[in-house]
């Protein structure tokens, strides 16, 4: 690098001193963003009077005319039958629905479904089919640009600063941004301080959704979608408020199967109960209910110039969820709402999707012989790809790989071979969705599960050595740290930080080590 020093410049006109310092200055006025870009987050931000939610909530023409033609596709498009339901007392037939079963049918439990009701529906399927080809290119959103999308409201919003918090620990400083729904879930501190320092933005979604006065106001498992639609980014991570990652998850959206398929999601528990008259409405092929196990969708990769049109459908899947899609998608494991929309809208317009193959993993602890879960962990979707997983068969009953599978099929050929099989380890944990406990500081101690039945406080996933062996660190004394830390945030003196403080010294000891915000 040159350096000019002062020596230099008497021997230079005095003209270009004065005209390139200007030039530049000019230029750097010239370009600098007249407002917020929501793409863009400040790295420091510093305490402001600023109302950055009000400036991030601003949403430009673009995305307010294509939600005005998005809206009235949605409204044109709804299904002329009256809302579906299902026999409840058929619910027993799903207990023996196992996951991953061959010649298992769709489970069929729609009450007084006539065929009128299914051509209906199929009519408006394809009028917004139609919408969704039309709309798709016009879809607004930053290219190239890369970040994480959640929701929270007031209940949820303690809850997801630890998530958050647990993010940033990974090293992780992708740009969030933060869907609430109104203004009246709008905390300044909260948006206008503590978020900026941890590079996330509130965006208030009534902001754009209620400029379309016609359109229902979404609710509940409807809210995601929406944001994943009206979020800046192309590249888009979204976590659930109590989803947060074991490792800096930046790594999954530059890699197969994110970068193959542009749609990733990861499994559930339970077997998929999809009604076949789905695919009968959506006009494509039955797909096996075995194929796949359900969608558990607490977090979920998604790029939204490759899958314009399945975001537009999982839209409506979405808005006309409650009275028909979250019935038809999900008729009998637990947890129905937005589940199912997201892999199959892809499969109505015929788009490439990942569904990661290492079954989730319920995180807890064993007391007095029964195990209490908290939560579910998930598979890091790059080593998974690459793990090949083998389906279920009369062959290879198992779903992982084992020594054997190396060895040569002649054991007389294979003991000369004289070869160490080792079959590869399966896929590590990369997300822990804590949907069972949630993780309010301000409520986290009053469950059970903190303690032992003396009441003794204990870990809740387990022991070091297991936490250590499964993903290389003990990822719940972090945990306990940044919840100890959203816990005093407000008042290091109160009740409830004391509480928390003298838990964690309990359970896990004063680690020097480890930084403290006090």
């Amino acid at each position: 690098m040159v350096v000019l020093t002062a020596n230099f410049i008497p021997s230079m006109p005095r003209l270009l001193i004065v005209t390139v310092p200007l030039f530049f200055i000019t230029c750097g006025l010239f370009f600098l963003p007249r407002q917020y870009d929501t793409s863009q987050a400040l790295l420091v931000p510093m305490p402001t009077d600023k109302n950055f939610t009000k400036t991030s909530s601003t949403f430009d023409v673009s995305y307010q005319e294509f939600w005005a033609e998005l809206a009235t596709a949605l409204i044109e498009s709804d299904p002329q039958c009256g809302p579906l339901s299902i026999d409840d007392n058929g619910v027993g037939s799903m207990i023996d629905f196992m996951p991953l079963q061959p010649h298992k049918e769709h489970p069929d439990r729609l009450v007084d479904f006539t065929e009128e009701d299914e051509s209906a529906l199929f009519h408006a399927h394809y009028a917004m089919r139609r919408a969704a080809q039309h709309l798709a290119p016009k879809l607004p959103f930053t290219k190239g640009k890369t970040g994480i999308v959640t929701t929270a409201n007031a209940r949820y919003m303690p809850i997801f600063l630890v998530s958050l918090r647990m993010l940033r620990r990974t090293g992780c400083n992708l740009p969030m941004e933060v869907f609430i729904d109104d203004w009246s879930k709008y905390d300044p501190t909260v948006c206008d301080t503590l978020l900026p320092s941890l590079n996330a933005r509130c965006v208030v979604m009534s902001e754009i959704y209620d400029t379309v006065s016609s359109a229902k106001q979404p609710n509940h498992f409807q809210y995601k979608v929406f944001a994943i639609l009206f979020s800046s980014f192309q590249h888009v991570l979204f976590l659930d408020s109590d989803a947060f990652p074991a490792y800096d998850p930046s790594v999954l959206l530059s890699t197969a199967p994110y970068t193959t398929h542009g749609l990733v999601t990861w499994p559930d528990f339970w077997a998929q109960t999809i009604s076949a008259h789905f695919y009968h409405i959506a006009a494509i092929p039955e797909v096996p209910s075995q194929s796949r196990l359900s969608t558990e969708s607490g977090q979920m990769l998604l790029n939204k110039d490759i899958h314009r049109e399945s975001l537009l459908m999982m839209v409506y899947y979405n808005y006309y969820g409650p009275d028909y899609y979250y019935i038809l998608l999900s008729q009998g494991g637990p947890g129905a709402g937005d589940k199912e929309t997201f892999v199959q809208a892809a499969l109505a317009v015929g788009l490439p999707f990942y569904q990661v193959r290492t079954p989730p993993g319920a995180i807890g602890r064993h007391v007095n012989g029964t195990f209490k879960a908290t939560g579910i962990t998930q598979a890091d979707a790059g080593i998974d790809y690459e793990y090949l997983h083998p389906m279920r068969s009369h062959i290879h009953p198992e779903a992982f790989w084992q020594d054997a599978d190396l060895s040569h099929p002649n054991p007389a050929v294979d003991k000369k071979l004289n070869r160490t099989h080792k079959a590869p380890p399966s896929p590590r944990p990369v997300f822990i969705h804590q949907n069972n406990l949630k993780l309010d500081p301000a409520k986290v101690l009053d469950d059970e599960r903190a303690y032992e039945p003396d009441g003794t406080p204990h870990r809740m996933w387990g022991s070091k050595e297991d936490m250590e062996k499964m993903l290389g660190y003990d990822i719940e004394r972090r945990l306990w740290d940044v919840v100890a830390e959203e816990g005093c945030r407000e008042d290091q003196g109160s009740e409830k930080c004391r509480k928390l403080r003298n838990w964690v010294g309990e359970v896990f000891g004063w680690m020097d080590s480890i930084d403290r915000p006090w």
